[in-house]
Parts: structure tokens; C-alpha cells; sequence
């Protein structure tokens, strides 16, 4: 008989209460501590401040090159459902088709999804720029702060305070198109920043997130193909507590480096759009094929120091750079010999710094601007532009860093807690007046960017000798200013100022070919059709393919009962583009005059075809329908005019 076993006494079961993990208990600690951290304090007080230096561009207006990207771009018109194409076209295919185009589709996706949702209005386009910026100056700071190994928050707050003061970046919030180069800046120092918790980590997560971070920052703008140089410098030398870790990071930008060059290359490919242009003398001066390379070389030296000149002195500020707003120099110049001595200097200093000791704040701060500034010198190559303030968008860093620094010394051990130090009546009676000024100049200037012709007038009398911005203020008070002008007298008025300034464009730039049509086409509508006549001939003499100026000189024979030639010249318009409603409409009215009626009504129709919007055909075929006597088309075309000029009378 087996032997019975002894029963134990079942214990009662216990209600199992959750319990957190330690690590979640201790991310809650970090997430908690985070928001009541001095860091955050900080960083949230940056990113309102830099958001009030430039709440005043919410009420500004489309300006300057914006329409390429919004109001005159056929395709990020199309709103979210544009995303596809705008991954896959060149940058300025929905605006104009070049052999020699760019691939930057994230701030053309992100100004799609904008026109989405509040359609065709500049406000939210500037807000969104404004709030991108404030992001960038936190990530800027927090980026700074654990560059200096969270030793030297108060100089991280100081150099992130002046960098949102800073007037230079003026060009790049105001101007909506240059959203491209805030995401660039914005998702450039977010990855860094999540490089280095990666360093400290080693969680495969971060590393990806990082470099996808990256990847959205080329795609943004080419401009940070300069980190290239400047990452492997940040976690070789100042984060470089896992060299392995800090390999990972460096094959990971090589490797979406190459994934976004692919993309570009196949994309510009496709559209025959991968081509080298030559670039435009009218938009850098130094491509002027005459100029001797040693000239080259000096005003592009002379150039550099002009930067540097904007930094500690922000004024004067102007949207444009081009010929002839810095005259040609030579190496005789006493201003370029001491440019040149400036810059050998800094990068010798800079390397030996950094060399003496791997971590030094100084060394970085220098490295950072000659690295980032190098891409814009017109040095080794040359760009699309002479200059251009929003060139120093990330070099302007290495400044602020830099004084900051030099604040940081001159307060010594006096102050070492952050506040202390931010504090501080020395800083105070630096940064205080300092951050003022910036501030000042930086709200002033964002008020010229209203309009183009508040614009184009303020920047037009501090650069005078500029051709593009007489041309550009000229065509502003022909085309708009005076148009909006009712009152005879005043209109003509505004047209011969208009007139003055488009002569002064040619006459600094004769072969400013566009200028010459414009100002043609100035003198036509005041009927000095010899002036107009001459100045489009030129236009066509220097760039035959020149549509505008063909359509404009057909204008001027229509109205000098030339019809043949004019048609001629319109036809030769629409071999160039054969979109170009004026020229259709052009030589339909020729026809008209000519008594060809069918001729003329048939490239009518080809001209609704194209853009239905387009007023000016309804017009004239309400007269080739009177013609050929046939009242009920009369009255159709008549009343589709009348929408577009409720002026409009059929004689």
C-alpha cells in the first residue's frame, strides 16, 4: 500500500499589483527632470525669442524669387497630391524647364502640404518658416551645450541668443523660398544631436534615426554636403568617447550621402536636366568670361572678407549681390591683402588649436565657419551668385560661438554656475546691448521684405550700382505699380521712373538681355515704338531665343500696322515655347486685322487650350465673331471677357 502523502496547505493567491521597471521609472524621472531643467528653461526661452524677432514677416508678402516656389509653380499648386511628382521632378521643373536643374523636393513637399491647407496665402508660409527657425536655434543650442560636454551652458545660450538676433538671417526667414535652408539647418543639428546620444548609447535605433535625420537635410539643400568634413571633426575630436561608434556615424552620412546623389542624378537624369550650364554673368559678376583669373581670384577673396565684415557689422543688407555691386579688384588692393591675411590666419590658428587640444571650443568655432563657408568662396568653382547673406545661414554660427567664448573669458572664475555667468555685469553689458541692436536692425529689415517693391526700393538706394536690382525695381513700377495706377498722368509718371531705372540696368549691363526687352517693352506702352523697337532688336541680338522679347518687338509691329512681321516674330516666340498664350494671342489678332477670320479664331482656341484663364482671346474673338457677323458668339465671348475686365465693351 502506498505510502499517503502529507497535504501542504495551498497558499491563498496574491493579487499581483503592476509594478513599472526600473527603466521606464527611470525614463519618467528623466522626462520629468528634463521639463524642469534649467536646459529646458533655456532652450524654450531661445526658440519664443527667436519666434518674436521675426513675427513681424507674418504680415509680408510673396517677394523676391518666392513665386518659383509657390505663386507661380505649376505643380506644388497642386497641393498634397503633388508629393509624388515633386519626389521625382527637378526643384524648378513646376516653374521653368532648364538643362542645368537641382533636387531639393522636401520644402516644395512641405510648401504643397501648406497650400493644401490655407491655399494661396503668404501668412502660414511665413509662420511655418518662423517656427522652423525658432527649432533650429533650440537645436542649435542644445547641440552646442553637449558639444561642450554640458560644461559651458551659459556660452551654448549666448552664442544660440546672438545666432536668432543675428540680422544676416534676415534673407532667410522673411524669404519663403528659403525654407529650403532652414530644414536643411533644422534637420542637420537634430541629427547631430542625435548622433551624439547614440555615441553615448550605442542604441542602433539612434544611429538610424540620426542618419534618416540626415538624409532629410540633404534633401532639403545641398548646403550641408559640407558636414561631410565638419561630422567627422565633431565625433573625432570633441564627442569621441567610442571611436567605433563615432565610425558608424561617419558611414552612415557617406551612405546617405550616396542614397540622396542616386536620387538626384536619376531624377535630373530623367528630365534631361543633369546638364553644367554656364553661369549667368547677370547673377555673378565673375563669371565674366574677360575677367583674368587673378581678378577672379581677388574679388573673390575680397568677397570673403565682406562676410566677415556682415558679421560684426550687419549693415548695409541687400537681397542681391550681382554685377556690378562689387567692382572688380586686383591683388594691389590693400582690403584684399588683409582678407587674405585674415583667412590664412584663421585656418592656420584654427588647425593649430585644434592640434594643441582636441577638444578646444575656439578650434571648432573656426574650422566650423571656414568649412561651411568654403562651398560659397567662388574659390575652387564657381557658384550661381557673386554673394549672398543667406550664405552665412551656418557660418554665422562660428561667430556667435566665438564671442560667446571671448564673454566666457572675460567674466574668468569670477562666475562659473550658468547663471552666474549669463548674469553676470560684464555679459550683461555686452550681450544686453549687443542682442538689442541685432534685434533692432533684424525687425527694421524684415519690414523691406513686404513687398518687391518695398524691397527692391530700400536695397536699390544702398546698392545703386547694382544692375539686377535697378532692373528688378524698375520692372516692379512698370509692371505693378503702374498698373495699379488709375489716373493717367501719375501711371506715365511711375513708367518713366520705372523708365530711368531699366536704363540704368543696361547701361551697367548692356548685355543684361532681359533688361533690354523689359525696357522695350517699357517705351511701347508709353507709344515710343523706335525706343521700344531698338531696345527689343538688342535683346533678340544678344539671346535669339528670347521669346518675351520676339513676342514684344511683334507687339510694336502689330501697332505699326507691320502685321506680317509680326506674325513672323510671334510664331518664332511659340517655336521657343510652345506654351505661350501671348504669342497665339498676338498673331490672332494680326490675322484679325488682316481680314482672316478663320486663321485668327482658330489660334484662338489654341490659345484657351492652353490657359483657359487667360482673358485677352475671349476678347478678341468677340470681335472676330462680330466680323464674320454671328451676334450670339459675340455675346458669349463678350460676357467670358467681362469676367476677367468687367471694363470691357465690344465697339
Amino acid at each position: 500500500m502506498a505510502k499517503q502523502q502529507s497535504k501542504k496547505p495551498i497558499p491563498k493567491p496574491v493579487a499581483m499589483q503592476p509594478q513599472a521597471s526600473k527603466a521606464s521609472i527611470a525614463t519618467a524621472k528623466e522626462r520629468t527632470s528634463l521639463f524642469k531643467s534649467l536646459n529646458f528653461k533655456l532652450a524654450l526661452l531661445l526658440g519664443v525669442f527667436a519666434f518674436l524677432v521675426y513675427a513681424n514677416t507674418i504680415k509680408n508678402g510673396y517677394v523676391l524669387d518666392d513665386s518659383s516656389v509657390v505663386t507661380e509653380n505649376t505643380i506644388v499648386v497642386k497641393g498634397i497630391s503633388a508629393i509624388p511628382e515633386l519626389l521625382t521632378t527637378p526643384y524648378r521643373r513646376g516653374f521653368f524647364v532648364t538643362s542645368n536643374d537641382l533636387y531639393r523636393p522636401l520644402s516644395l513637399v512641405v510648401i504643397a502640404i501648406e497650400y493644401e491647407i490655407w491655399g494661396m496665402n503668404p501668412k502660414p508660409n511665413h509662420l511655418i518658416n518662423i517656427l522652423v527657425f525658432a527649432g533650429c536655434v533650440i537645436l542649435l543650442f542644445l547641440f552646442l551645450d553637449k558639444l561642450l560636454e554640458r560644461k559651458k551652458t551659459a556660452v551654448a545660450f549666448i552664442a544660440a541668443l546672438l545666432f536668432a538676433a543675428h540680422p544676416i538671417h534676415t534673407e532667410v526667414v522673411a524669404n519663403i523660398k528659403s525654407l529650403d535652408e532652414l530644414l536643411c539647418f533644422f534637420f542637420v543639428f537634430l541629427s547631430l544631436n542625435i548622433f551624439i546620444r547614440y555615441v553615448q548609447t550605442g542604441k542602433m535605433l539612434q544611429l538610424l534615426a540620426g542618419c534618416f535625420c540626415f538624409l532629410l537635410s540633404i534633401l532639403s539643400k545641398e548646403t550641408v554636403i559640407t558636414f561631410l568634413a565638419i561630422i567627422p571633426l565633431i565625433f573625432y575630436f570633441y564627442v569621441d568617447e567610442n571611436k567605433k561608434r563615432s565610425t558608424h556615424i561617419t558611414i552612415g552620412i557617406v551612405a546617405m550621402t550616396a542614397i540622396a546623389l542616386y536620387a538626384r542624378f536619376s531624377v535630373l537624369a530623367a528630365y534631361n536636366a543633369n546638364g553644367i550650364a554656364d553661369i549667368d554673368f547677370a547673377d555673378n559678376g565673375l563669371a565674366l568670361k574677360t575677367l583674368a583669373t587673378s581678378s577672379r581670384l581677388a574679388t573673390a577673396v575680397l568677397i570673403m572678407g565682406m562676410y566677415l565684415k556682415l558679421l560684426f557689422i550687419p549693415y548695409p543688407l541687400v537681397c542681391d549681390y550681382a554685377f556690378n555691386t562689387i567692382p572688380f579688384t586686383t591683388f594691389g588692393n590693400s582690403l584684399v591683402l588683409l582678407s587674405l591675411a585674415v583667412y590664412l590666419f584663421l585656418g592656420g590658428y584654427g588647425v593649430y588649436r585644434l592640434f594643441k587640444n582636441k577638444k578646444d571650443p575656439y578650434a571648432f568655432a573656426i574650422l566650423f565657419y571656414l568649412i561651411s563657408m568654403s562651398l560659397f568662396s567662388n574659390i575652387p568653382f564657381l557658384i550661381g551668385a557673386t554673394m549672398g547673406e543667406r550664405f552665412l545661414f551656418f557660418g554665422s554660427l562660428g561667430f556667435c560661438l566665438v564671442i560667446a567664448l571671448l564673454l566666457e573669458k572675460w567674466v574668468g572664475a569670477a562666475a562659473t554656475a550658468t547663471l552666474d555667468i549669463i548674469k553676470s555685469p560684464k555679459v550683461l553689458a555686452v550681450v544686453i546691448p549687443l542682442t538689442l541692436a541685432y534685434t533692432a536692425v533684424a525687425v527694421n529689415r524684415n519690414t523691406d521684405w513686404f513687398s518687391n517693391y518695398t524691397l527692391y526700393g530700400a536695397d536699390v538706394s544702398k546698392s545703386s550700382n547694382s544692375s539686377k536690382l535697378n532692373y528688378f525695381y524698375g520692372l516692379e513700377l512698370e509692371k505693378v505699380v503702374a498698373y495699379a495706377e488709375k489716373d493717367p498722368e501719375k501711371q506715365k509718371q511711375i513708367r518713366l521712373e520705372g523708365i530711368a531705372f531699366l536704363e540704368k540696368a543696361v547701361a551697367i549691363d548692356s548685355g543684361f538681355g532681359n533688361a533690354q526687352s523689359d525696357l522695350g517693352n517699357a517705351f511701347f506702352c508709353i507709344n515710343q515704338y523706335d525706343s521700344a523697337e531698338r531696345h527689343e532688336r538688342i535683346a533678340l541680338g544678344i539671346n535669339p531665343a528670347n521669346n518675351m522679347a520676339a513676342n514684344n518687338l511683334a507687339s510694336v509691329y502689330y501697332f505699326q500696322k507691320k502685321y506680317q512681321q509680326s506674325i513672323d516674330l510671334s510664331q518664332k516666340a511659340i517655336a521657343v515655347k510652345p506654351d505661350y498664350v501671348n504669342a497665339y494671342s498676338n498673331v490672332g489678332r494680326c490675322y484679325l486685322s488682316l481680314g482672316r477670320i478663320d486663321s485668327a479664331i482658330s489660334i484662338l482656341n489654341k490659345a484657351i487650350a492652353i490657359d483657359p484663364n487667360y482673358n485677352f482671346p475671349y476678347e478678341l474673338l468677340a470681335y472676330c465673331y462680330k466680323a464674320v457677323n454671328n451676334m450670339d458668339s459675340v455675346r458669349k465671348y463678350a460676357a467670358r471677357a467681362q469676367k476677367g475686365r468687367p471694363d470691357f465693351k465690344i465697339n
